[in-house]
C-alpha cells in the first residue's frame, strides 16, 4: 500500500501497472506431476550467491489456484493478483500457458517433439477470475470499484491466430495457427525491454493500456461468442476444458461447466457495474463494436430452441467475434469510444436469461445436470443438433455455483449425487464419472452385418476380394481396415476409389453411408480421451480429489447462504448435513487403510484398483484452505471478520487446556493459553481464540498497546478487520465467545445405510 501510494502521486499509468503486478512471492508450481514431459519447471528461492529472491513460475491454472488460497492470508495482494490475471489475457480473450515473474510464456510448435502442441487452455478462466473478484469484494470492499475506470491494464500479445468462424465450423479441431513473425517481433522487444515486450503495444511503442471494465467485458464476450443454445460453450481452441482427461472433446465438445460459471460471472460483474461510480468508460473501438454486435444477438428473450434457431444465433455470435479477431490481428486497436456501463449491464441481463434457459433445460431425469455435450453440424450448414454425454461430477459442481438453482434444488441435486453411479461407497466419495465397462479387444471394430449388406460399395469390394475398406476375419466378422487411424484415412481411401473408374460411381453414391457406419462403429465424435479409456489419472473408476474438494466448496457456500438468507430450518439442516457427508469422504476422516496413503497428505486421485496416487501440492490443498475457516467458525463478509458457528463442531474444541505456540508478524514466538472448550487459529498471522461459553457472547480485540475492545456483536468491525488484513501489527489477538448452543454436536461418519 505504501508503494502504490507513492506511485499514485506520480500520475504514471505504466508505473502503476507495474506496481500492481509487483507480487513478492517466492514459491510456485507448474503441475503436481513433474514426470509429465511438458512439466519441466524450477522452484528458485535463492540466486547464485545464495541470497533470497522473488521469483515464481507456473502453468496458468496452477498459479492462480494457488494464489487464491494464498490471498486468504495476504488479502491486500488481491488487486495485484487480478492485475496479473487480466494483463495475461489476450485481445481475443484467452490466456497464455505459463506465467512467470518475468512475464507470460506460450507453447511453440515443434515438429520434432510429439508432445508439442499449441492452443488456448480455456479451463478455469472465468471461474478463477470470478473467485478473485469475489474474494476482493469480501476482504477489500470497494477496491475493484475503484479500479474499474482506470487505464492501468493491458493485453498479452500471444502469437496465436484463431481461424475465421466459417473455418472453425468446417474443422473445429484445427483452429489456431502460429504467427512466427509476430513471435519473433515480440522476442526482439523482450531483448530490449524485458517481459513487457510480450504485451500488445500502442503506436508509441509502450504497452497498450485499457480499463479494467474492458478487460472484464472481453473475458465475457469471448465466452458468449461461443455460446451454443441448449448445449454450452463451444470448445474450439485446440486445448481442453477444466478436465484434461476429457481432452478429446476439443472441437466438437460443448461445456456446460464453463456456461454455468459464465452465468455466475455475468451476475457478479452486473452487480459490480451497477454499483460503479462511473457512467461510461472509454473502450477500444473494436471491442465496442464487438460488444454492440453481441448485444444485438442477445436482444430477444430466449425462445424455443430448434436446430435451426440454434445455428442462427451461433452464426450471429461467431461472425461478430470473427470480424473482431480479423480486425485486431491485421491492424490492432485504433482509438477509443465511450460505452455506457448501463449498456453493459443490459447485455448481462439478456445473456443471463439465455444461459438460465440452457441450464434449466440441461436437467436430466435422474436429477443431475448435463456437464458436456457434443455438437453436430448439418451437412448443408443450416442447423446444429446437440448430443448429450454421460453424467460428470464437474457439471454438478458448476451448476451448484451457477446461481440458477434455489437452495432446495441444490439440496435435491446433492441427494441425487449420492444416489448416482458416481458415488463410491468404499471411499464415501465421488468419481468424476460413473465407471464404464470397456469392450474386449476382439469386440472392437466390428461392423454390423446389416450395415455391410445395406452398402453396395462394401459388398462389391468384398466380392472382388478388395479389403482396403472392410475385411472379414477368421470368425466371419466384418471389420474396417486396421490401417485406418481415423476418419481422415477412410476419406482418403474413398477419394482414391472415386478416382478409380471401376469404383467411382459406387464410391460417390455410398461415401456418406460408409463414413456414417465408420462413426457408428468407433464413435470418435464422442471419444472423451483418457477418461474413457484408462483406469488411472482421472480415468475409469477414479476419484479425483480436487474435484471432490470443489464440491465441498460449493456445498459449503450453499449452506452458509441458506443460513444468511433466512431459509427454513429444514433447508439449512439439509445443506449442512450434505456438507458433512461430502467432508466425511475426504482425507483426515479416514484411516490410512481406507485412504491407501497417509490421510493428511494431499493426493491427486484414487483409482478403483488401488489406494491414493500421486502425492503433491494438488488443487485439493487450495479448496480445503478455502473451506477450513468456516469449519472453525470464521467468515469474512463485506470487509469484516465475523464468527458464525453454523459449521463449528464440538469435537474441534479442546478437551483440556493447552499452551499454543505461535509466531507473530515479526516471526517471534509467543504462547497463547487455550482453555478447555476453545480452539486457536490465525487470521493473517493474528492469533484468534474461539470459545464456547454460557456467558454473554461477543468478541474481544486486544491491541498492541495493551488496550482491549469488546462488543456483543459476533463481528470484529471493518476498521479492525482492515488492520488485521493489512498485517499492521496494531492487533495482537482476537477472542470470540460463542453461545454454547451454537456448536453442532458431532455426528458419526456417514455410512452407506444413512
Amino acid at each position: 500500500d505504501v508503494l502504490l501510494g507513492k506511485i499514485g502521486q506520480t500520475d504514471d499509468a505504466h508505473l502503476m501497472r507495474l506496481g500492481l503486478e509487483y507480487l513478492p512471492f517466492s514459491f510456485s508450481r507448474r503441475h503436481g506431476d513433474p514426470s509429465r514431459p511438458w512439466n519441466a519447471f524450477s522452484i528458485r528461492v535463492r540466486d547464485e550467491d545464495d541470497r533470497p529472491i522473488i521469483y515464481y513460475e507456473g502453468n496458468w491454472r496452477d498459479i492462480f489456484q494457488n494464489w487464491e488460497a494464498l490471498c486468504i492470508s495476504f488479502p491486500e495482494y488481491l488487486p495485484g493478483v487480478i492485475s496479473v490475471f487480466v494483463n495475461a489475457s489476450t485481445p481475443d480473450g484467452f490466456n497464455p500457458y505459463r506465467i512467470t515473474r518475468r512475464g507470460i510464456d506460450w507453447e511453440v510448435p515443434d515438429p520434432d517433439d510429439p508432445w508439442s502442441n499449441i492452443g488456448y487452455w480455456g479451463d478455469h478462466q472465468i471461474v478463477y477470475l470470478l473467485r478473485l473478484l469475489d474474494a476482493t469484494d469480501r476482504f477489500l470492499p470497494g477496491e475493484v470499484n475503484r479500479l474499474l475506470g482506470e487505464k492501468w491494464f493491458t493485453y498479452a500479445d500471444v502469437p496465436y491466430r484463431l481461424a475465421p468462424y466459417e473455418d472453425l465450423v468446417l474443422d473445429p479441431k484445427a483452429t489456431i495457427s502460429y504467427d512466427g513473425s509476430a513471435a519473433a517481433n515480440s522476442l526482439s522487444h523482450v531483448d530490449r525491454v524485458g517481459g513487457d515486450g510480450k504485451l500488445l503495444r500502442a503506436d508509441d511503442g509502450e504497452p497498450y493500456l485499457v480499463t479494467l471494465v474492458e478487460k472484464l467485458l472481453v473475458a465475457a464476450l469471448t465466452k458468449l461468442s461461443n455460446y451454443v443454445p441448449g448445449g454450452g460453450i463451444w470448445m474450439n481452441t485446440q486445448r481442453p476444458e477444466w478436465n484434461d482427461a476429457n481432452n478429446a472433446l476439443v472441437g466438437f465438445g460443448l461445456s456446460m461447466v464453463t456456461l454455468s460459471y459464465l452465468r455466475s460471472y455475468l451476475d457478479h460483474i452486473r452487480s459490480l457495474f451497477r454499483r460503479a461510480n462511473i457512467e461510461e468508460v472509454a473502450m477500444s473501438r473494436q471491442v465496442a463494436d464487438w460488444f454492440s454486435a453481441v448485444s444485438a444477438a442477445f436482444g430477444e428473450p430466449p425462445a424455443e430452441i430448434t436446430d435451426r434457431s440454434r445455428k442462427a444465433l451461433m452464426d450471429e455470435l461467431g461472425r461478430a467475434f470473427s470480424q473482431y479477431r480479423i480486425s485486431i490481428y491485421e491492424s490492432g486497436f485504433s482509438g477509443v469510444t465511450p460505452v455506457a456501463l448501463e449498456a453493459v449491464v443490459g447485455l448481462c441481463d439478456r445473456a443471463i436469461e439465455h444461459l438460465d434457459d440452457t441450464i434449466r433445460g440441461s436437467r436430466r431425469t435422474d436429477g443431475l445436470y448435463h456437464s458436456y455435450n457434443l455438437i453436430h453440424f448439418a451437412p448443408d450448414g443450416s442447423a446444429v443438433s446437440i448430443e448429450h454425454l454421460h453424467e460428470m461430477l464437474e457439471g454438478q459442481v458448476a451448476v451448484l455455483e451457477s446461481g440458477v438453482l434455489t437452495l432446495e434444488e441444490r439440496a435435491d441435486l446433492i441427494d441425487a449425487l449420492f444416489s448416482s453411479g458416481m458415488y463410491r461407497a468404499d471411499q464415501r466419495s465421488f468419481m468424476l464419472y460413473p465407471a464404464r465397462h470397456l469392450p474386449s479387444f476382439l469386440d472392437k471394430n466390428v461392423v454390423p452385418a446389416e450395415s455391410v449388406a445395406g452398402n453396395p460399395l462394401l459388398e462389391a469390394l468384398l466380392n472382388a476380394g478388395d479389403s482396403s475398406v472392410v475385411a472379414v476375419d477368421a470368425d466371419g466378422c466384418f471389420r474396417f481396415n486396421a490401417g485406418f487411424a481415423n476418419r481422415d484415412d477412410l476419406e482418403a481411401r474413398l477419394d482414391r476409389l472415386t478416382d478409380d473408374s471401376t469404383w467411382s460411381s459406387l464410391a460417390a453414391a455410398h461415401r456418406e453411408t460408409t463414413l456414417d457406419t465408420y462413426e457408428q462403429v468407433f464413435r470418435h465424435h464422442a471419444y472423451t480421451g483418457r477418461s474413457g479409456s484408462m483406469y488411472g489419472y482421472e480415468g475409469i473408476g477414479s476419484i479425483y480429489w480436487h474435484m471432490v474438494a470443489k464440491l465441498l466448496v460449493a456445498v459449503q457456500t450453499s449452506a452458509l447462504e441458506a443460513k444468511n438468507t433466512g431459509a427454513s430450518t429444514a433447508t439449512v439442516e439439509r445443506l449442512t448435513d450434505a456438507y458433512w457427508r461430502v467432508r466425511s469422504g475426504l482425507g483426515f476422516n479416514k484411516t490410512a487403510e481406507e485412504f491407501g496413503a497417509i490421510p493428511i497428505d494431499p493426493y491427486s486421485h484414487t483409482p478403483a484398483h488401488a489406494g491414493a496416487q500421486q502425492p503433491g501440492m494438488t488443487g485439493l490443498v487450495k479448496e480445503e484452505l478455502l473451506t477450513r475457516t468456516a469449519e472453525v467458525g470464521v467468515r469474512v463478509v463485506n470487509g469484516e471478520i465475523r464468527f458464525d458457528p453454523l459449521l463449528l463442531r464440538t469435537n474441534e474444541l479442546l478437551e483440556k487446556p493447552e499452551q499454543w505456540r505461535v509466531y507473530d508478524l515479526a516471526l517471534k514466538p509467543t504462547v497463547v493459553q487455550l482453555d478447555e472448550g476453545s480452539l486457536g487459529m490465525t487470521i493473517c498471522q493474528v492469533p484468534v481464540v474461539v470459545s464456547v461459553t454460557r456467558a454473554d457472547p461477543g468478541v474481544e480485540v486486544v491491541f498492541a498497546d495493551g488496550t482491549t475492545e469488546r462488543q456483543s456483536d459476533l463481528g470484529v468491525g471493518r476498521e479492525n478487520s482492515a488492520r488485521v488484513f493489512a498485517r499492521s501489527g496494531e492487533i495482537t489477538r482476537i477472542h470470540a465467545f460463542l453461545p454454547d448452543a451454537a456448536a453442532q454436536t458431532v455426528k458419526p461418519l456417514v455410512t452407506e445405510t444413512t
